[in-house]
């Protein structure tokens, strides 16, 4: 894909921009002089339905008034009363001065086209200056209509006549009794030269309470159907209301229409005009708008060229210079843009350096650490010590810690967390004792150890600010590890090369923690003094002890013994050495009882040389070194030696058998039994019963039992003698005996197994 310069990207925003604006700001205008011009048109249509519905019922009454007037004159009154239809000179000349008044009132009023005079009592018709009978002008049914006519006066107008009509009751002045009628006539055209002649501003039109079209539509072409529709509109809205306006759609056309209902005469004035032509007004203020917008948004576009291209010269001149001096070959045609290609090269600086410096940090994390294993393992001359330390700080007086993880049991941790343990605990140490290091923290045969300094001229308040740090850093651990550790603290050293030998003077104090417990703080000179005055005696007798309960297989006395002796030779009152050295020697003891004391030395220090394994054990506390010894020597011993003297008694016991199947008939006891193979006859026994499940006089008795069932059935043998065969003392105990076991006596056996086989 072909890249495209961010140039161009940053004109077609700009300009992208201006006609999204131009478009939003010109469809605005547009909708709202849209909206103003259809009010605009809506409204002069209301005024002027308004104006010509007045003008129109203005000249309306101005007949109405004309006619009215006419016939309150006494001729009128009076010629109502005479029978015109009679041939006479006054009747001719009351016509006469009739018709004279109908022409002056003709002139007084121009839109009258006609006037006619009904008398429905006489039974005349007086119309263009002449009398009729009124059967010859009308039939029976109009002239029953003429009498049922309920309104005093009324107007009236059919879509398909040219003129509306006006009808008035006489004599006007009665109530009740009326004799006749006066109708007269006025030109559709005169009257609808009130109406609305602009064909821009729609037409008008009327209808009549009825729905009678009063004026036909002719500007628009409506169909019957949709004429019809319109009225019913119509007549819908002004129910609701006597004027208003609506938008509809007839024929698929939207119309707008305006309306307004006359109560005194009973018509609704109508002004409708097509959407249409309201559209084709707006178009042309949406084509100036357009061009308007067109022209702005050209003359943007190069105002728009030349300020981003002077926005851009900075880019482009740094887009050349990453390009030109970046060492790696990145291809920039496959960049979207130059500032995507600016921002990958800087991405990739920050990491490069961000790299840089992680691995610088590290870098000199491991130099530090190697050069403190070289200092504290003695192999660190002056001049690298002089070249590594800091020249600003001021130490009088040195120290150096060892911090050790008592113990993991019952912590919820395994051995494998070990490393990453010593490792947040070398963190915490480097934090808590931010204030006294000269070296930070390194980890040494899983042990932390560390270089601390101060400017104290007193070695013994040192010491104590030693003591409480110690104790600080036990409650963070403790706090945060949920572990407990023991501190070792060498004694005070002026010169930095001597911290290999603090190193070990740390490291022999930390051993001695399993002879103080847990969460032990101890000094190595605390240590020399005691080592000096105590040489300690190693407890032979407890150990013997031990080993007599091992012996005898008792393992609870075996569990309480190793108790006593690791309680005696930790209880304080030696120094390492001596620990070190009776534990050895206690180990040693153990083994030698073992009659595979080889394959049982090569089996627990395969793994590690004995000193190692022994400086393992010392590391950990009392209890695991005991429960160690007791799992790995003890009880293997003591299985051993089981499975032993279990072999031997088994052996025993077979023999002791044999000799009773041997010598049944000679006089065998236990004890004799007993001095031959050197036992006690209760500890012979109770082997046996546990072998045999039976005493050994029990089991005596029994074999020579059946014995003498073999006696009584194979031999003819008296039961005398059987009984002396078997050493019992007269035949009557005999037979007592074998009636107990049996249930019968010897003859009654022997009687039985006799009549069985017969």
């Amino acid at each position: 894909m072909k890249r495209k310069s961010y140039f161009v990207k940053l004109l077609s925003f700009n300009i992208v921009l201006v006609i999204i604006a131009v478009s939003f700001l010109g469809y605005i205008a547009y909708y709202k002089t849209s909206s103003l011009m259809n009010e605009k048109i809506d409204k002069i249509n209301a005024q002027l339905l308004l104006q010509s519905q007045i003008q129109l019922e203005n000249s309306l009454q101005t007949v109405e008034s004309a006619i009215i007037q006419f016939t309150l004159l006494p001729s009128f009154t009076s010629l109502l009363d005479d029978d015109l239809t009679m041939n006479s000179y006054d009747n001719y000349v009351k016509v006469k001065n009739m018709v004279s008044e109908v022409s002056s009132l003709y002139a007084h009023s121009s839109i009258i086209n006609s006037l006619e005079i009904i008398n429905l009592e006489k039974g005349w018709v007086l119309r263009n200056g002449g009398v009729l009978l009124i059967n010859e002008v009308y039939t029976r049914e109009e002239i029953d209509q003429f009498r049922k006519v309920v309104s005093r006066s009324k107007w009236s107008k059919s879509a398909n006549s040219d003129f509306f009509q006006y009808t008035l009751k006489v004599p006007f002045s009665a109530i009740d009794r009326f004799q006749g009628i006066v109708r007269t006539k006025i030109s559709s055209s005169d009257i609808f030269r009130e109406l609305m002649p602009s064909k821009d501003l729609g037409q008008m039109t009327m209808i009549d309470d009825d729905g009678n079209i009063i004026r036909n539509i002719t500007q628009y072409e409506l169909r019957d159907q949709d004429v019809n529709h319109l009225v019913q509109m119509i007549q819908m809205q002004v129910n609701q209301t006597p004027q208003g306006n609506f938008l509809s759609k007839i024929n698929g056309s939207q119309y707008s229409f305006i309306f307004r209902h006359s109560e005194k005469y009973k018509w609704t004035y109508i002004s409708l005009i097509s959407t249409l032509e309201a559209e084709q007004n707006s178009r042309f203020i949406g084509l100036f708008i357009f061009i308007t917008g067109f022209v702005v948004v050209s003359v943007f576009f190069v105002l728009s060229f030349y300020g981003t291209r002077r926005l851009y010269s900075p880019i482009k001149r740094l887009y050349h210079m990453i390009a030109y001096n970046s060492s790696e070959k990145l291809n920039a045609q496959s960049q979207s843009n130059e500032m995507d290609y600016i921002n990958n090269r800087m991405h990739a600086f920050f990491q490069d350096s961000q790299k840089l410096k992680v691995q610088l940090h590290i870098q000199t994390n491991q130099l530090n650490d190697f050069f403190a294993f070289k200092l504290f393992q003695g192999e660190v001359n002056p001049q690298e010590i002089e070249s590594n330390f800091r020249r600003d700080a001021c130490w009088n007086h040195f120290y150096v810690l060892t911090v050790q993880i008592d113990t993991l049991q019952d912590t919820g941790y395994k051995d494998s967390d070990r490393d990453l343990l010593l490792f947040a605990v070398k963190n915490m140490l480097g934090e808590t004792a931010s204030d006294l290091l000269v070296l930070n923290p390194v980890i040494m045969n899983h042990t932390q150890v560390v270089l601390l300094g101060a400017d104290h001229q007193h070695v013994d308040a040192f010491k104590e600010e030693l003591y409480l740090l110690s104790r600080s850093i036990q409650q963070v651990v403790n706090q945060y590890l949920r572990l407990q550790v023991s501190i070792g603290i060498s004694r005070p050293f002026n010169q930095p090369v001597e911290a290999s030998t603090a190193y070990g003077e740390a490291t022999d104090a930390l051993k001695s923690r399993f002879t103080q417990g847990r969460e032990a703080i101890l000094y190595a000179s605390d240590f020399d003094s005691n080592e000096s005055g105590n040489k300690g005696k190693y407890p032979g007798f407890m150990v013997k002890e031990l080993i007599d309960a091992i012996k005898f297989g008792d393992a609870e006395q075996s569990k309480r013994t190793l108790h006593d002796v690791i309680a005696e030779i930790c209880s304080g009152h030696y120094g390492y050495r001596y620990c070190s050295m009776f534990i050895f020697l206690l180990l040693m003891d153990l083994i030698k009882i073992s009659h595979q004391s080889d394959e049982m030395f090569v089996s627990l220090f395969k793994e590690k040389p004995i000193f190692q394994k022994l400086d393992q054990l010392l590391q950990t506390s009392v209890q695991e070194m005991e429960a160690w010894i007791f799992e790995h020597v003890v009880q293997l011993i003591m299985v051993e030696m089981l499975a032993r003297s279990e072999s031997q008694q088994r052996n025993m016991i077979k023999t002791l058998i044999q000799i009773i199947h041997d010598e049944y008939h000679s006089e065998l006891t236990l004890e004799a039994c007993a001095s031959r193979f050197h036992y006690n006859p209760n500890y012979l026994g109770q082997i046996f019963r546990k072998e045999t499940g039976s005493s050994f006089s029990d089991y005596l008795s029994q074999y020579r039992l059946n014995i003498a069932r073999r006696l009584l059935a194979e031999t003819d043998d008296q039961i005398q003698e059987i009984a002396e065969k078997l050493r019992f003392s007269n035949s009557q105990n005999f037979i007592r005996y074998f009636k107990k076991m049996e249930g019968i006596t010897p003859k009654q056996y022997r009687d039985k197994l006799v009549k069985f086989n017969g």
